[in-house]
């Protein structure tokens, strides 16, 4: 049964209920306060200023409380690549685009590989205005990136440049800036190729290098945004890992590139994609952020280090910028919480809807050869979609089916039968009961509940010598 909740979340949420439990806290302060993740408070305190006539209302007497200060804040969301899995990718992309409407940012971002590419132009274009219809629904300003899969040809009749024209043509510029709201935003172009030889090829330094053109341009764009608070600058490959393991490929033409980033003294931090997992490497006072995917191909070797499918979101203040990831799937929206689905929700987590026909007869020679009959009846208003799954721990037992789904309707019950069966032998210190774990999702138009996982043990299954 597939839920909502990224898995990532949910086991963090299980394992702090499982460790704190769900009772009341006393009344003992936690100084400081602890948490069992991101427990580094990275920028100081927000400016605040005393509460004025002019801006704090009331007419009771109170303690002094503090305001906010009036200052522009902002923030903005980068996605990471979106090719290179499978055609599902774009379904995850999708999630991302709602996800991130919730959130309001001010615009979005990309770091490139926006269609899977390395084909000619008229699969290119198919693949162009599926991404480009799918990042239209975001509800503010999207602005993309070029990376390997947006440019790489594959196929007869290759053009000089490969793709990059049709890039152009449908997306953008490969290279080009804009300023909001005090800040400068950069976008480069990371696969210009090799300038003799015109080969484009990630793996290659001598294709990995900025252009002379390029590299003007960048200069005269950070002197144009030397007033600017912020300049964020975004590009596919990160090739400040230089020749870190497994990016052999950038060589050390980077360094030239940071050393006018340094150098302009208000790059606060630069984005790039391609390696499909998180790292930030952060070096002479600007913050280097390679994102994992938001549908790309997806390893994920260790979600919570990185490998998972997420987008960043970073919130611009005067004097510091803060930034997050969120994976994608991460972000609720609680006007989906009408009061039924709250209500129903706690009636189908104090349920517990499952009644046995029988216990199971263990004959008295320790076998069995018996049908297990469950009655799962829907105590909630709303459908509910169940998986029940009888598993032990005891090899011995062998159960038919694995598994069960079923849909039940509000107020409704169904039976369902498995078969049980257990060889001969005797009843010893190994052998262990037969339990149901059920997995309930509480269905409304919008959207799936899942509800907490049950367990129960089957009558009968449960012996002593």
């Amino acid at each position: 049964m597939t839920h909502n909740l990224p898995a990532v979340l949910f086991a963090t949420a299980l394992s702090f209920v499982l460790a704190h439990g769900t009772t009341a806290q006393d009344d003992k302060a936690t100084v400081p306060l602890t948490t069992e993740r991101h427990k580094v408070r990275h920028n100081p305190d927000h400016p605040t200023e005393a509460a004025t006539d002019d801006r704090f209302h009331t007419d009771r007497e109170g303690a002094s409380l503090v305001l906010p200060t009036e200052q522009d804040a902002y923030s903005f969301v980068v996605y990471g690549d979106r090719t290179g899995g499978p055609k599902q990718g774009v379904d995850v992309l999708a999630q991302a685009v709602a996800d991130t409407n919730l959130l309001e940012p001010d615009l979005v971002m990309t770091v490139g590989d926006l269609v899977e590419g390395y084909n000619t132009t008229p699969d290119w274009l198919k693949q162009k205005d599926q991404f480009k219809q799918i990042m239209d629904e975001l509800i503010c300003p999207w602005f993309p990136v070029a990376g390997n899969h947006d440019v790489y040809w594959r196929g007869p009749d290759k053009p000089e440049g490969e793709h990059d024209k049709n890039y152009e043509m449908h997306f953008g510029p490969l290279w080009y800036a804009f300023e909001h709201k005090g800040s400068f935003f950069i976008a480069l172009y990371s696969d210009e190729g090799n300038p003799l030889t015109g080969e484009k090829n990630f793996n290659n330094p001598e294709c990995q290098r900025m252009s002379d053109a390029q590299f003007d341009w960048l200069k005269k764009m950070l002197e144009k945004a030397k007033d600017a608070e912020h300049v964020f600058i975004f590009l596919h490959h990160p090739r400040w890992l230089g020749s870190v393991k497994r990016h052999v490929g950038y060589g050390n033409d980077w360094d030239k590139v940071h050393k006018e980033l340094v150098k302009a003294g208000n790059v606060s931090a630069v984005f790039g994609g391609h390696i499909h997992h998180m790292r930030y490497d952060p070096a002479d006072g600007i913050e280097y952020f390679s994102l994992a995917t938001v549908g790309g191909q997806q390893q994920g070797h260790a979600p919570e280090a990185g490998w998972l499918h997420q987008f960043h979101v970073v919130t611009v203040r005067k004097g510091q910028v803060a930034f997050a990831s969120i994976p994608v799937g991460g972000v609720d929206d609680p006007k989906l919480i009408t009061g039924q689905v709250s209500e129903q929700g706690e009636v189908l987590g104090r349920a517990m809807p499952l009644k046995f026909a029988q216990p199971i007869k263990i004959n008295d020679d320790g076998s069995v050869d018996s049908e297990l009959k469950i009655t799962l009846k829907n105590p909630a208003t709303l459908a509910i979609q169940a998986e029940l799954m009888p598993t032990s721990k005891d090899s011995r037992w062998i159960i038919g089916p694995d598994h069960q789904h079923v849909t039940v309707k509000a107020g409704e019950e169904v039976t369902l039968a498995f078969q049980v069966r257990r060889a001969a032998g005797k009843i010893d210190e190994d052998t262990r009961p037969i339990v149901v774990e059920l997995s309930i999702d509480m269905l409304t138009e919008a959207r799936r509940f899942a509800i907490p996982l049950k367990r129960v043990t089957v009558p009968g299954s449960t012996v002593t010598k």
